[in-house]
Formats: structure tokens, sequence, C-alpha cells
């Protein structure tokens, strides 16, 4: 009884132990790595950077690679984001491009405000 008591307390540590290498960091990822893409292997190849992964207990680095282009769409790269006191990855998809603004025309960030504006209050 005593044995299977210890045993049974010994996998609760291990599963608990498991859960804590498998939850999100609580520190953020080394600075990316400086890469040198190899020769493109052809003309609808383009170069997915690396990245830094989650390993459990620490960060590994992922090697950039080339992939076969998606018609329309561009490759955006994952990131790391910290939510509270995790960081927490978000992975590199495939977008449509965004279309050029034609010059003069303001985006949502470009308000400009009465107290941004030289010489006004």
């Amino acid at each position: 009884m005593r044995k299977t008591a210890l045993a049974l307390l010994g996998a609760l540590f291990l599963m608990a132990l498991s859960g804590l290498a498998i939850a999100q960091p609580r520190v953020g990822p080394p600075p990316h790595r400086v890469e040198a893409p190899t020769l493109q292997p052809g003309p609808n190849h383009v170069w997915v950077p690396g990245y830094w992964k989650w390993a459990g207990v620490n960060y590994e680095w992922v090697d950039g690679r080339w992939v076969k282009a998606k018609k329309n769409r561009v490759w955006v790269p994952g990131t790391w984001v910290q939510v509270g006191a995790r960081w927490v990855w978000k992975p590199g998809k495939w977008a449509k491009p965004e279309k050029p603004k034609p010059e003069g025309e303001k985006t949502k960030g470009d308000k400009q405000g009465p107290s941004q504006e030289p010489g006004r209050y």
C-alpha cells in the first residue's frame, strides 16, 4: 500500500512538472539571429525567417527556410507578444498584401489632434 501511494505521488509530481514545462514562458525570447539565406531554389520561393520556439524550459532556434510562395499572398512572420506576465507565440501566416494608400490619405494611426499641431493648443 505504501509503495503504491509513493508511486502515485511520484506520478503526480512528474505530471505537475511536465505541465510547468509546457506552460507559456515568463521570459521574452532572445534577440533574433542574423541569418544568411541560402540560394533561392526558384523564382516562386520566399524566405521564411527563423524564430525562437519555446521548448518547455528554454528557447530553441528554428532555422529559416525557403517555401513556395502562395499566389496573391505575402508571408507575415510570427512574433512573440507579452500578455500579462506571460509570452505568447503568434505564428506566421500568409496574408493578402496591403494596398498602398494614396498620398495625403490619412490612416487610423495618422490622427493629429490639436495638441499635436505646432503652434496650436
